[in-house]
């Protein structure tokens, strides 16, 4: 049975899953690295306002960057949970290929 994935964890997954650095987040969002280091050892997570911008960066909704859950979207499936992963504009891309084949 997997454990639930702490703030740190999914931080440093989506920042690999991206092909980020800590310090290109930390200087995208006006933090320091070992601001970011420190969450890591008090398992702590970011002010509102830097996890908005850091989800911002890492192109994934704020709820699912603090808590790694979705609102209202059933985990079983797994395609809906990963859309709505997605930041908005991401949302809208995928909805509008959505719509698209809608018409074949």
């Amino acid at each position: 049975m997997r454990t639930k994935e702490l703030f740190y964890e999914r931080l440093e997954r989506l920042l690999k899953e991206k092909g980020f650095q800590q310090k290109d987040l930390a200087e995208s969002c006006g933090i320091s690295s070992n601001g970011i280091s420190t969450w890591k050892v008090t398992g702590a997570i970011p002010r509102a306002d830097i996890a908005i911008k850091m989800a911002k960066f890492l192109d994934v909704s704020t709820e699912y960057l603090i808590t790694g859950e979705l609102s209202g979207i059933d985990k079983k499936d797994d395609l809906a949970y990963t859309v709505a992963a997605l930041s908005e504009n991401k949302r809208h891309v995928v909805k509008a290929v959505i719509e698209s084949l809608e018409v074949f």
